[in-house]
This record gives C-alpha cells, structure tokens and sequence, in this order.
C-alpha cells in the first residue's frame, strides 16, 4: 500500500501541473515521509519556469528528483531547516539599507531581525514538547494507556485517521477533538462502562505533525513539518523571519483557500501580544508580504534600526513606541528630519526640523523618511567648576550674585585628600628590606611565570613572619602570611597576598617609597599652595574666547579683600594651585633640611631665603668636640637622580665595551685560548652585575681637608629643600674590602699609607693593584693610575680616618708571560712559514 500510494504521486507529479502534483504528493506521502526542500515552497507559490522575484526558479524535475525513494525516511523537517538556517550567509542590505547608510554614515539593520537571528541560532528539535491543557487531540497523536485493577492495560495506540482509539479488551472510543485535559475522563467513563474498581492513567506520547508552506518574501521558504502545537510564530521562526524585502507587519495565515489572521509581528516584539497568533493546521500556508513603507531611526538611541510603518502614513510617536521610546539623552527641542518629494522633477530631498512635543509626537512619518535624534547638549546651565589643589574637586550649583568666597568658603576647601593619604602611611611600619624582597619576589615570578603567591620575607618554617621592628629586632606576633593562588579574586587586594595587577603593584610601590621616604627625610606631608595665583577661565559670549582671571587667592580666601573676590558666572572654572604646579619665589616656599650627628641641636630645619650650609649649621648649635667636619656627609636628592641616571649610562657603555672586547679576544684567540676568554669575560660580567646593585646616594663631595674643625671653614653651599647633612663623629678604623685575603677594618694609625694598610690585608691572587683605589672620608676619590708629582704613587698616600681602600679583581687573568710565549711562539711559527716560502721561490728559480 505504501509503495501503491508513493508510485501513485510520482505519476500525478509528472502529469498535472507543478502545484497540483506537489500538493498530491504531500497529501499521499506515507507516514514518516516528508520533503523539505525549498524548491518545494517555489514550486508550490509560483508557476513552473518563472522567475518570481524572492523565489528561486524551479523546474519540475528538479522537484521530484528530491522526493525521497520508496522505504526512505527523509530527513526531519526541523533538524533540515534549522540546520540550513545556521548555514546561512548573512542577508543583503536592502537597497534602503544602502540608502539610509549613504544618508548617516550607519548601515541600520531592520526592527526585529535579531530576535529571528538568535531565534533561530538557538532552535533545536523538540520531541517531547509540553502539550498544554487545551490541546485537541487528532488524527496520528499517540496515546499512553495505562490501567490496573481489575483490568491490566499498559499500551501505546495512535489516533487513526477516523479519530479513534483502539485498545485490547475494551474496544475502540472516538477522541478526536477532545481537549487534553478532558482526554483521561473521556476514557475513564467509556472502560467504566465494562470494568470496576480500576485506577487509570492516560498521557500523551508523540503528537502528529504539521506540514504548513511557508512562502511569499520570507528568508528561508519551503515546506515545513511543525509539531501539531506551533503557531504562526514557530512557523515564521523555523522560516528564518522575513527576508530583506518581506513585511513585518503583515504576515498572512490562509487555510482551505482563505484568510484566516494576519499576524504583526511588531506588536509581539514590542507589546507580547499574540491574540493573532493562531495555532496550525496540516496544509495551512503562511504568506509573507512585501514589505510596506519603511522609515529610518537614528541618533542618539539605543534601538537605532530601519522600522516598517503599519499604513501610508504613521505618527512620530508610534515610531517611537516601537524604540522604547526617546532617551533622556535626546534633545526635545529639535529632532531632524530628512525626506523625499517625489513630486518635484526630479525628486529632491529636504530636511525639515521640528520639537518632540505635542504636536512634534504626532508629525506624520511616510516612506523614505530618515529621522535622526539629535544628542543634548553637555553644557551646564547653572554650574561653575573648581578643580586643581582643592578637597573637592567638583561642579557646584551657580546662584546669580556668586563670588569666590561662596565657592570656597574655608581653607578645610583647599586640603587635599593626598594630604591624609600621606598622613595615614606614616603609622604603617614596612622594613625597607621587605620591600626590596618583596619586589624581587614579584620579579622572579614574573620571570618565571609562577602562579604562587610570595608572602612577607622573614616568614619562618611555620608559616609566621618575622616583622621587624626598631634596630632589626623580629616581632614573633606578627601576622601570619597567607599565600595566595593567581586564580583568587582577592589576591589583588590584599597587602600581603600576590599576584597583583600592575596598577596595583604600582601604586602600592610608591605609596611605600613615599612613606618610608617620609620616615628618613624630611618632606611636607601637604603641598603647599600657590596663595598669590588663582585663575578663573571663562569663555566670552561675545566672540566665545577664553578669558583667563587671575586673582590673589589668600587675599579672597582669608582675608576677603573684595577686588580678588570676584563675581562669578555660570560655566567658569576656578583653579587652585600649589607651589609645585606653578614655582613660587624661594622666599615664599617651605623648604625643609634634615641635620644629623655631632651638631648642638640636631633635627629638621625650615630654611630661611638665601640660607647656606654653614649658616644653617650655625643656627643648629655649631659643631660638637666629636665632631668629624671631613667626613661631613652631604647629599641632596637632585644629585641623586642624576647620579642614577650617570649610572644606568655607564653600565650601558660597559656592556657595549663589553661585547667588543669579546669579539675582539675570539678573532684574536685560537681554540686552546678559548677557556680563558670564557673566564676573562665571566669576570667582566660579574663587574657589571656587582655595578648595576650600586645604589646613589647623592651625595655631594665638599673636598674638605683633615684639618677642618670650625663652621666658618666650610664652603658657602646654597641649600634646598630635602638636602641631608649628617657630620659623624670621628672613627679610629680604615677598610680595605674587594680582592683581598682579609676583608675588614683596620685600626688607623697617623702616617700610616695605602701600602701598609694593603699588605695588613694581603692580596688575592685575582687582585689588580694597578686598578686600586681610595674612598676617602669627605666623597672624593684617589685611583692607583693618578700620579702626584714626579715618584708619588696611590699607594706611599698617607689615610685619613673613615677612609675605604678597594681593590678590584682583574679582567684579564692571562699573565704577561704566558702572553709573551704565546706571542713568540706565533712569531716563530711566521718566520718559519716565511722561510719556507723562500726557499721555494729559490729552487724554482733554480738559484
């Protein structure tokens, strides 16, 4: 019978027109045979051999050679059409698409295409669906039977074409049109009429399937098999929505030759109303519309998009309930738009402008209109900004009258809140050596990429940190550390845990330099301020220039003279500012000065205008019996940044240096040599790393001499703010350190010189005296290749107390006379090559 019906339909297909064979063939097909393909939807909605515009041309072969074979299960019409969906290219602009995208520079997509987007992105086949109470039962719907009891029935029976159900030992019952929820007692009351004292249990199994057509301008039509629940819209999804050119607003559903609904989409995307979303037949055609009158949105909006109009005409205000209506940010009181007179000759565009009022909301909107919102304005109507160093640096409310004064009423207005910050971190103690280690551990981890965090150094085998306090003593009541995983969250705010982000990291570095910074020298913990200077910028509203001005701030602030307590305006800016954005005279600045050791009075000092080194050590007390005026220590931070930056050049000339020595030894060197290159630049490598550690101090060198005791013998060294003076006492001990058998201190002795404190040490064997030289008390330094008159040498210099001699290791570690044999022997290899080459000239002369 199957086979009967499929060969009966092939031969209708091949004599009756196209849509009638189709139409045959769909009504015949056997129960799991289905057709899915698009040419079916184009064959069915247009004439053989016509090119309908939307529909692909079809011919009637090409149809039936895509019927399935007999005993072949076509593919499921959900899984196909999904799957096409997704395969998909995108759709073209349209050409309004382009049109609107030359007219604002925005390709716009249609309203509502990304909900059919992710829709039907997101289909996947459903079996089992739900079936909701008011579901019919038909035709092809399987149903579960399931009774104890007095009678035992557990069985499966589909609905039959005559709408009956057929179950063993009770007979056959007629469900078709019953509602699902009244289904069990439809069939409780027909089996209560044979049987008593049963229980019963009726569900749905698999429900039968639509077949619908989906055609006109949609973006994927054809033939679809539904679940008999779908509506209009599952139709419309499974169809990909409307092409470019189909309606939104018009979807059409006709059954048996007439208009049943016509479904706007617009108003179930906007509204959820689905009171026109009708639930399929089998052979239902949904037809899609061309696409009606179309306007665009854009500007300032969140739904920008190109939207169909319902009619001819439609009103501002109903566009906008499409978008969610107009922003807070749009400008109610000019909206622009562009249109097309088709009446003039040719046609022209004009713009026309108008307000989002009443009469605005209801402006008629017609075909090829392009309506852009246009953004507010950022400009404040009654405001008046002040920023630069102040508490709160904000925009206030302007009152017509408003003067200086009523925008900063007290000098608490003026303190930074960096001013606490700064304050707050002098009472949080961190070790400067945790903080190198620290830093080093960061760098090693990032180096090596580790996940694991570092805690505090100190931290001993138990997990508990040493924190150490005053005069390197260890507190074991410090807080245990907790190492941290990269993947936890709080890692980064916890002062103690790692890893941490660069800001993080950053902020955390200076705010530890500042603070210990502030523990060792003296600093201002407040900026101070520019009490002379304050501007107000104002723009003129006669050729919109920038006015700029100036007024005392003090004088308007604490003193409230009225020619600097200016009258404002709505829309200046005030800035304040300190003595670090703009330099004030030295007179006016605060400058501080730290003095330690054998002073009168030792502390920090506010320097006076023009104040000097010994002026200031004057005003401290003068010098104490104790005191060691050559070994002075001065140092000033300008000089050490200098000295940093000196450094940094040095060890990238020394690497530079570096590099061509070795390539200069490998030319030169032959492969036996090579051992010693290795080691000669594995010295010069260790230099660098030992001379990268260095850190400035900045100290400046007074080249004092050992017989100075009084202040009056100093030099007149202008001071500035944050230099630091510490004059020691006098030590009885000279160092000797580097490539020397006895590092150490040794005790200093009147006359005794370079040489004899050298020979107390003893000299390693990788020592090169040719390179020693003196660090002396007071900064300078003498080197072993200076010559001081015609015999003296570095090492007959009588040391001072506090002096440091250094003797380096030497790079070279080839001694002159394995370099004198060497070089002899290559000589004598020449020669001997140079004889031979003569004798050779010579017999084939034949001399």
């Amino acid at each position: 019978m199957t086979v009967s019906c499929f060969r009966a339909a092939r031969v209708l297909a091949v004599l009756l027109p196209l849509h009638a064979g189709l139409a045959a063939a769909a009504d015949e097909l056997p129960p799991g045979g289905t057709f899915t393909t698009p040419a079916y939807a184009t064959a069915a909605s247009a004439p053989a051999g016509t090119n309908t515009p939307g529909y692909a041309p079809t011919t009637p072969g090409s149809a039936l050679r895509n019927l399935p074979t007999p005993g072949q299960t076509a593919p499921r019409d959900d899984d196909d059409a999904a799957a096409r969906l997704r395969n998909l290219p995108p759709p073209k602009p349209s050409e309004f698409q382009k049109f609107v995208e030359a007219a604002t520079g925005r390709q716009l997509q249609p309203f509502g295409s990304n909900f059919f987007a992710e829709a039907s992105r997101a289909a996947q086949p459903v079996d089992n669906v739900p079936v909701t109470a008011d579901y019919t039962v038909g035709p092809g719907d399987e149903v579960l039977v399931r009774a104890w009891g007095s009678i035992d029935v557990d069985y499966r029976s589909t609905v039959d074409r005559n709408g009956q159900l057929n179950l063993p030992k009770v007979g056959s019952f007629t469900v078709s049109g019953i509602k699902a929820s009244e289904l069990e007692g439809q069939l409780r009351a027909q089996i209560g009429r044979l049987y008593r004292n049963f229980n019963l249990s009726v569900s749905l199994g698999k429900l039968r399937g639509l077949k619908v057509f989906v055609v006109g301008p949609a973006r994927l039509p054809g033939v679809y098999t539904v679940p008999s629940q779908a509506t209009m819209l599952s139709a419309v999804v499974a169809a990909g929505g409307p092409g470019p050119n189909g309606s939104m607003r018009r979807v059409q559903l006709r059954r048996d030759n007439q208009l049943v609904s016509e479904l706007d989409i617009y108003e179930f995307l906007v509204q959820g109303d689905k009171s026109k979303d009708l639930q399929l037949a089998a052979g239902d055609v949904l037809v899609f519309q061309p696409v009606g009158p179309r306007v665009a949105l854009s500007g300032a909006l969140d739904n920008a998009a190109i939207y169909e109009l319902k009619g001819a005409q439609e009103p501002v205000g109903e566009l906008l309930r499409y978008a969610g209506g107009s922003p807070v940010l749009t400008d109610p009181n000019r909206v622009q738009l562009e249109r097309i007179d088709p009446a003039q000759a040719p046609a022209a565009r004009y713009v026309e402008d108008f307000k989002l009022d009443a009469a605005g909301l209801q402006h008629p909107l017609r075909d090829g209109d392009v309506l852009t919102l246009l953004t507010i304005s950022p400009k404040f109507a009654n405001a008046v900004t002040l920023k630069g160093h102040v508490a709160q640096p904000l925009r206030y409310t302007f009152t017509p009258g408003m003067r200086i004064r009523d925008l900063i009423p007290d000098k608490e207005a003026l303190i930074s809140p960096d001013f606490y910050r700064r304050k707050n971190l002098l009472v949080q103690v961190i070790a400067d050596d945790d903080d190198i280690l620290l830093e080093e551990a960061e760098q090693r981890a990032a180096r090596t990429g580790s996940n694991t965090g570092v805690g505090l150094p100190g931290a001993t085998s138990s997990g508990t940190p040493g924190a150490r306090g005053e005069g390197g003593r260890t507190d074991n009541t410090a807080t245990p550390v907790v190492v941290a995983s990269a993947a936890d969250p709080s890692a980064a705010r916890d002062p103690n845990r790692f890893p941490l982000t660069e800001g993080e990291r950053a902020r955390r570095r200076m705010d530890r330099l500042a603070a210990a910074e502030s523990r060792r020298t003296p600093a201002t913990l407040f900026n101070e301020l520019n009490w002379d200077y304050a501007v107000i910028e104002r723009l003129s509203e006669k050729d919109l220039s920038t006015q700029v001005i100036p007024f005392n701030l003090g004088k308007a602030v604490l003193q409230g003279d009225p020619d600097n307590n200016i009258e404002l305006k709505a829309g200046d800016v005030v800035t304040v500012y300190s003595q670090k954005d703009v330099r004030v005279p030295v007179g006016k600045q605060t400058r501080l000065v730290a003095i330690e050791g054998e002073v009168g009075a030792p502390g920090i000092y506010q320097l006076l205008p023009g104040e000097t080194l010994d002026q200031l050590i004057s005003r401290a007390g003068g010098f104490t019996p104790q005191a060691y005026v050559y070994g002075l220590e001065f140092s000033r931070e300008e000089t050490r940044k200098r000295q940093r930056e000196n450094l940094q050049v040095a060890i990238a000339r020394l690497e530079v240096l570096s590099a061509q020595q070795a390539a200069r030894e490998a030319a030169n060197r032959r492969e036996e040599q090579a051992g010693g290159a290795a080691i000669s630049s594995a010295a010069t490598q260790a230099q660098m790393a030992r001379l990268s550690r260095v850190q400035p101090n900045g100290r400046v060198a007074l080249e004092l001499t050992p017989e100075t005791t009084s202040v009056s013998q100093l030099p007149e060294v202008p001071l500035e703010n944050a230099d630091r003076i510490v004059v020691p006492s006098r030590p009885g001990f000279v160092t000797v350190a580097g490539a020397v058998v006895n590092n150490n201190a040794f005790l200093w002795k009147p006359n005794r010189t370079v040489g004899d404190y050298v020979k107390l040490a003893g000299l390693d064997e990788a020592a090169e005296p040719s390179n020693m030289f003196v660090l002396r008390a007071d900064g300078t330094v003498s080197h072993a290749n200076e010559r001081r008159g015609w015999f003296g040498s570095l090492e007959s210099q009588a040391l001072q107390p506090g002096d440091a001699v250094v003797v380096p290791n030497q790079l070279d570690y080839e001694s002159w006379g394995r370099a004198a044999i060497r070089n002899l022997k290559d000589f004598s290899q020449i020669f001997y090559q140079f004889g031979l080459g003569a004798a050779a000239i010579k017999t084939l002369r034949g001399d």
